[in-house]
């Protein structure tokens, strides 16, 4: 079955089709436009071609899930550039510079120099539980009924990792071998959690800018170990399972297979790893930063080749980010196989990076639905043309 609705089994078929009766629906004429959206554009300038453009609905491979491209809301991916906002705050107060250890709970992992104490200064790389956790490591915690709902405790892990003792250096402008050193560390934690009994997911992420959900202004990763499978992986992993049975083949493998053939929405390649702006882009300037080889679990990375394959991909496209966009904030999370799920022939770990340059409204909170008011390809070529720029050796 196909169309809007009939995202089933058959969502994994390749030669999967639309239903065109259902396509035709949606080809609404520029009359249909409301005079609201109408005066909204009206200090925006457009090309003949972008008015003469209709928006799109492109679905997700991966989930089904659809977005909208609407570039006619929007303008020019340049004009995305935000206006950079100086930080008062005090280095004296920060929790997470050096000389100040005894402010955070004491360390879990350290890189420091030979010979220096622990939860002293010394480090490069330091991990320390988060102070303000909203999960708890109580494997024993209980589940139970509150009425007709379920309830549990919230077990899990939440760690912060500080990824150098610079107040003010974001992982675009550190050295390129510090960013290996936070890869690493991302790793080590990956393991360490993904091995105990009681965890079921283990997300890293990183918040960049306030409006991204920072609370402090000293760079730092964040890492969630937890007992429950986590609702955003349920359509990936639904999506890549259904697609193994039906082809015999890892979707995400095909999707990079795909982006690479088209290169229209490639953003950056090495060795090891491909950025690009997914087809179904939910936001302005969505990237994915994908692994070449095959491999569900982020744990599994390779430290001799991927490794510093990964840092260089990772630094290029959050400097073109920074140089594009005059440091916009963001988020990035690492998609990875939850721990005890047999699904190593169909997934394949990946980054997801998302910057803050538009916010979710009515529409999208009441459908689940994006609306992304610039085209992918756009996206990509703009990025790609400042990696260009901002590349040099490591």
């Amino acid at each position: 079955m196909g169309g809007l609705s009939g995202w089933g089994a058959g969502r994994v078929a390749e030669d999967w089709q639309p239903d065109e009766r259902r396509v035709r629906s949606h080809k609404a004429s520029r009359s249909s436009i409301d005079s609201d959206n109408e005066n909204s554009l009206g200090t925006l300038a457009f090309s003949s071609q972008e008015l003469c453009e209709l928006p799109q609905l492109r679905q997700d491979l991966i989930t089904g899930r659809w977005v909208a491209v609407a570039t006619e809301r929007a303008r020019r991916p340049d004009s995305f550039s935000q206006a950079v906002k100086e930080s008062v705050a005090a280095r004296d107060l920060c929790p997470f510079c050096p000389g100040h250890e005894a402010m955070t709970p004491p360390e879990v992992l350290a890189y420091r120099a030979p010979g220096m104490p622990a939860n002293g200064e010394g480090w490069w790389i330091r991990v320390v539980p988060n102070l303000y956790a909203a999960f708890r490591p109580e494997p024993d915690g209980q589940e139970q009924r509150a009425g007709r709902f379920w309830q549990r405790d919230a077990i899990g892990a939440c760690e912060v990792l500080i990824s150098s003792p610079d107040h003010r250096a974001p992982t675009s402008t550190l050295p390129r071998r510090q960013v290996e050193e936070m890869v690493q560390a991302y790793v080590d934690r990956y393991r360490h959690h993904a091995q105990n009994a009681w965890v079921e997911h283990v997300l890293i992420l990183y918040n960049h800018g306030r409006p991204a959900g920072a609370s402090l202004e000293h760079p730092h990763s964040q890492l969630y170990a937890i007992g429950l499978e986590a609702p955003a992986f349920a359509d990936e992993l639904d999506g890549a399972r259904g697609f193994y049975r039906a082809n015999a083949a890892c979707v995400f493998c095909r999707t990079l297979e795909d982006e690479r053939r088209a290169a229209t929405r490639i953003v950056f390649e090495n060795e090891a790893f491909v950025v690009f702006a997914p087809y179904a882009a939910r936001t302005p300037f969505e990237t994915w930063i994908m692994p070449r080889r095959h491999t569900a679990s982020f744990g599994d990375l390779d430290p001799s080749r991927e490794k510093p394959a990964f840092a260089e991909a990772l630094q290029l496209t959050l400097r073109a980010l920074q140089e594009g966009l005059n440091d916009p904030p963001f988020n990035y999370f690492i998609h990875s196989a939850p721990a005890k799920a047999d699904v190593a022939d169909a997934y394949h770990w990946h980054l997801e990076l998302i910057p803050k340059l538009s916010t979710a409204a009515g529409f999208e909170l009441g459908t689940g639905m994006w609306i992304n008011v610039v085209k992918p390809e756009d996206s990509a070529a703009f990025l790609r043309e400042r990696i260009q720029k901002v590349a040099e050796p490591a």
